[in-house]
């Protein structure tokens, strides 16, 4: 289970966030996760692993499946959005001393939820809160720039030589004081 101390860096976080206004902080305080910590209960683990990390709540998993629904990410994306993006953390629980759930955790933890058959149970659960809100999440996209490798051979460069005749060819300067440039005046 993740650990439910506050660090410093999380109060800072916290405090930062604070202030501003985002669609997961207003979710956040619309939702009463009472009844889905009640559906959760069925998938939960419910002791600390003996060898290796402890696992991750089945809440925090959800929590991390909504993001990933309501911005469009792939468990891929999710992972390295978990590692720089505040909100994100905050929103699902997560706290800086926490290690951050990579892909196949994510995977397998969707996979249990569709499994026991509680996933549907989940959503319309979430949706149902949020109609009674009055209230309608749109899809959206989180688009980052990513740097892409080209596999074609760059063109080759073609070197054009400029004959300036005769004037080029009587020049009195000496080649060291020639404009940095290299153009002939």
């Amino acid at each position: 289970m993740e650990r439910q101390l506050i660090t410093f860096a999380d109060h800072e976080i916290a405090k930062r966030l604070a202030g501003r206004k985002h669609f997961l902080k207003e979710v956040d305080s619309l939702i009463n996760w009472k009844p889905i910590r009640r559906i959760l209960s069925k998938v939960e683990i419910g002791k600390a692993s003996t060898a290796g990390r402890d696992a991750f709540s089945a809440e925090v998993m959800f929590r991390i499946m909504l993001i990933q629904s309501w911005y469009g990410l792939s468990d891929y994306k999710m992972e390295d959005q978990l590692y720089y993006n505040f909100i994100f953390l905050w929103f699902s629980r997560l706290s800086l001393d926490n290690p951050v759930p990579d892909r196949s955790t994510i995977c397998r933890w969707r996979a249990r939820f569709t499994k026991r058959g509680i996933l549907p149970k989940l959503l319309a659960e979430v949706d149902k809160q949020l109609v009674k809100r009055n209230v309608k999440i749109r899809k959206g996209t989180s688009t980052d720039a990513a740097i892409v490798k080209q596999r074609a051979r760059p063109r080759k460069k073609e070197i054009i030589e400029i004959d300036f005749g005769e004037q080029a060819a009587a020049s009195t300067k000496p080649q060291d004081q020639q404009p940095a440039h290299g153009l002939h005046p």
